[in-house]
């Protein structure tokens, strides 16, 4: 392992990171693949030649904990610990979009069952409810009227009496139409867009059914692109976007920090795994710390 220039944390070697493993090696950069069970403290070597972390765990807790665990260490990651700490948890995001005027939903965080009085008056009679931390959709409930969401209070303290579970995310529910937009950011660059389309589903994950459909990078999702990686840090960033056609603009819903690519890019083609790759190598060569192999 003397000359690794790159440490790749996984859960597992699945398409995406094995893409990114090849096209590594094609450019010569010696890559170490380390597991979540990577043990701790790291061969001392590694502290001045490693260039780089690639967080690809599947667990966001883990994701956050590899990432503060390197760069302690000295080494930098991707994405560095404090974007994970924003993305995997949706009420950061939120405040943080706040702060810094990021387009997004009207939104409202509930420390317990009593936050959600007058919530109908703050965003009428739809809104969505989400926990903090989540992914593929889990968790996520939209409420239509007040029947619904006294069955989801109802619900939600049989299972937890002692409201360990808040808090959770009221946020407001946006005419998106049939389809929201992913962008996928490498650096600080979006290298594709595509709208995920259902007409079965409300929630428009792929994993749910989506179905894929390529648009461009126009000047107001790049804008936005743009001012979220001033906020976040260059990074891999799958940005999540609605458009609100009551408003006439687009808004941030969440931005996902470890993105999923193995679907997509077969449909609109632009090969993630390659441009992963490619920033990485560049970054190694600006730090200089690229070991070129062959």
């Amino acid at each position: 392992m003397d000359n690794t220039d790159i440490l790749i944390c996984v859960t597992k070697l699945r398409e995406e990171e094995k893409r990114i493993c090849n096209f590594l090696e094609e450019f010569g950069v010696s890559v170490d693949v380390r597991l979540d069970s990577m043990e701790l403290p790291l061969e001392k070597h590694m502290f001045e030649r490693v260039g780089i972390g690639l967080i690809r765990c599947l667990s966001q807790k883990e994701a956050f904990i590899r990432a503060s665990f390197l760069e302690l260490s000295g080494i930098k990651t991707l994405n560095s610990s404090k974007a994970i700490s924003i993305c995997t948890n949706k009420i950061n995001q939120s405040i943080i979009f706040q702060k810094f005027d990021i387009p997004q939903p009207k939104f409202k965080v509930a420390f317990n069952p009593n936050n959600f009085e007058g919530v109908f008056e703050t965003f009428g009679d739809e809104f969505i409810i989400k926990p903090a931390s989540s992914s593929w959709g889990r968790g996520i409930a939209k409420i239509v009227g007040a029947t619904n969401l006294d069955t989801w209070l109802a619900a939600r303290e049989s299972v937890d009496p002692s409201n360990h579970s808040y808090p959770v995310l009221i946020q407001e529910f946006i005419d998106k139409g049939n389809y929201d937009i992913r962008v996928v950011i490498v650096g600080k660059e979006p290298v594709v867009a595509f709208r995920r389309v259902s007409n079965d589903n409300w929630k428009t994950n792929t994993h749910l059914g989506a179905e894929i459909e390529p648009i461009s990078v126009n000047g107001e999702i790049a804008f936005i692109c743009e001012r979220l990686v001033e906020v976040l840090g260059e990074g891999i960033y799958g940005v999540d976007l609605f458009y609100d056609y009551k408003k006439n603009t687009y808004l941030v819903c969440e931005v996902n920090q470890n993105p999923e690519f193995s679907k997509s890019w077969k449909v609109h083609g632009v090969d993630v795994a390659y441009h992963i790759a490619n920033y990485i190598k560049k970054k190694l060569v600006s730090e200089q710390k690229y070991h070129y192999q062959k």
